[in-house]
């Protein structure tokens, strides 16, 4: 799915369309370190579509985008200046024309990207800045703003370097998505995918039934939450690719969340209409929606044998402290 639309957030790849392809079925010329750059970008990326404050937002938002510059160098065989600023003029000297609004007509199909402008990239580098040293002060929309900015240079990056090595970018996005997460497509990815058209298709029914049927699609919440899981060895992994009840119960997960999200949508409404009573439901609504929240959740395990011993070791030297401070005994030392 399209990321910079705010629909749900699978990994990069599996939004690019790549289902069916299988790991490792397609190898790039591109050189690895270029590759492997591109994945920090992606992980920062995922780190900012998943803040719950603009904060981390602009500061997550613009490293992934400081580390696409890093990638275009590289693949020039140019060394990365430390200095981030340094940095993006020197990409924006050597590529110009990156971020230009891109047309392509392939056969019946029509695509359009609207253009970056560079003034834009240096003023979120600014706001980068801030975020990381100084006061900081961002809206919720602004945010959401410069995380579709940063999905967009992603794909204009993305596309610019397959283009230049004569790759399909869609393949380059795969190979991407199997060096930041392991994989390029799971059963998971999927469910979250199937979870959010259903969503969508009710609010779509709901709008029908009551006579607002774009207004009611525009806000569904599923418009702007996003799911995703991600794990740290082959075996997890595995499961997440290959499991559909796994899948069914992740989707399931992200249902409910959706719901909360409403919930915390019309608490907000109504107690803005209760600090501001001439207000209209209309435009309670409207300012109720404008708020980022992310409830994170995680598994940070271990061998229980290694949690045994580690407990172990505790209760051995806080005993050995306990015997250590224990006042004499007199008794024994009298006689």
């Amino acid at each position: 799915m399209d990321r910079s639309r705010g629909h749900i957030q699978v990994p990069v790849a599996a939004r690019a369309g790549l289902v069916g392809m299988e790991p490792g079925s397609y190898r790039l010329f591109m050189n690895p370190d270029t590759i492997a750059k591109l994945a920090i970008a992606e992980q920062f990326s995922h780190n900012a579509q998943y803040a719950g404050v603009p904060r981390q937002a602009a500061a997550d938002g613009y490293s992934a985008i400081d580390a696409l510059f890093s990638a275009i160098l590289a693949d020039e065989g140019v060394k990365p200046p430390r200095n981030h600023k340094e940095k993006l003029d020197t990409v924006r000297a050597r590529v110009p024309h990156i971020f230009d609004t891109h047309r392509e007509q392939r056969g019946s199909s029509f695509t359009y990207m609207g253009g970056i402008p560079w003034d834009e990239i240096e003023l979120f580098y600014r706001e980068w800045l801030a975020s990381r040293y100084d006061e900081f002060d961002m809206t919720a929309g602004k945010a959401r703003e410069r995380v579709a900015m940063m999905l967009s240079a992603n794909t204009f990056v993305i596309r610019w370097l397959a283009e230049k090595h004569g790759e399909e970018w869609i393949e380059v996005l795969a190979e991407v998505s199997r060096a930041a997460y392991g994989y390029a497509h799971s059963e998971t990815s999927s469910a979250l995918s199937d979870a959010h058209d259903r969503l969508f298709s009710e609010a779509e029914q709901l709008g029908e039934r009551v006579g607002r049927k774009l207004g009611i699609k525009m806000a569904s919440t599923t418009n702007f939450c996003g799911a995703d899981i991600v794990a740290g060895d082959d075996l997890t992994r595995q499961i997440i690719e290959e499991d559909r009840a796994i899948a069914e119960h992740a989707s399931a997960v992200y249902v409910d969340f959706c719901r909360l999200m409403d919930r915390i949508r019309s608490q907000r409404a109504e107690r803005i209409r209760t600090d501001s009573p001439g207000m209209d439901h209309g435009s309670a609504f409207d300012l109720a929606t404008d708020f980022m929240l992310s409830m994170k959740a995680k598994y940070h395990g271990e061998r229980l044998s290694d949690t045994g011993a580690r407990l172990g070791e505790m209760l051995s030297q806080a005993m050995q402290r306990t015997f250590e401070q224990a006042p004499p005994d007199t008794d024994a030392a009298e006689e």
